[in-house]
């Protein structure tokens, strides 16, 4: 059996079409379609699921998971809900992730997921990513704002870089 691929708002966004769904599951989250905002994207989200497109809310368990990955690499902040729903989904299904976000490919990469790019190209490498403080000059892990010490507010940097492939 074919893999299924879990698709991202950005299929339905850019219009692009989607794999052949005789071949291959199709499965997004609802949360997908709350961030259409367009006639034209609701429009395709709307056709993929009469053509055979499942809407399946994301496990619980797994969003944990994946939130505990997107924390270690430092990807927590810039992951939406739908984000981390669409990575939880992917996980539960062994699936491919269809999406162009660099954060979502960072962390799937991180889980073991595949992912496929929609119009960008696929990153080249995975980040871990920090906070320094732009005052004192401290490093944080990525789930706060201000520096405990001084503060002043935190800038992100890149922990560690690895290439992908």
């Amino acid at each position: 059996m074919m893999p299924a691929y879990i698709v991202d708002s950005s299929v339905f966004i850019t219009r692009m079409p989607l794999p052949s769904i005789a071949q291959r599951r199709i499965i997004t989250t609802p949360d997908v379609l709350t961030e259409l905002k367009d006639i034209r994207s609701r429009m395709a989200f709307e056709e993929a699921v009469e053509f055979g497109m499942e809407v399946e809310a994301p496990l619980p368990h797994l969003l944990s998971e994946v939130r505990s990955h997107a924390r270690a690499t430092g990807d927590i902040e810039r992951l939406s809900g739908t984000d981390i729903g669409l990575l939880a989904k992917a996980l539960e299904y062994n699936g491919i992730l269809y999406t162009d976000d660099y954060a979502i490919q960072n962390v799937a990469e991180r889980i073991g997921i595949k992912t496929e790019s929609i119009v960008q190209a696929p990153i080249e490498a995975t980040f871990e990513w920090g906070k320094r403080c732009v005052g004192c000059g401290r490093r944080f892990g990525s789930d706060i704002t201000i520096c405990p010490i001084c503060g002043s507010s935190l800038v992100r940097y890149r922990k560690n870089r690895r290439r992908t492939g």
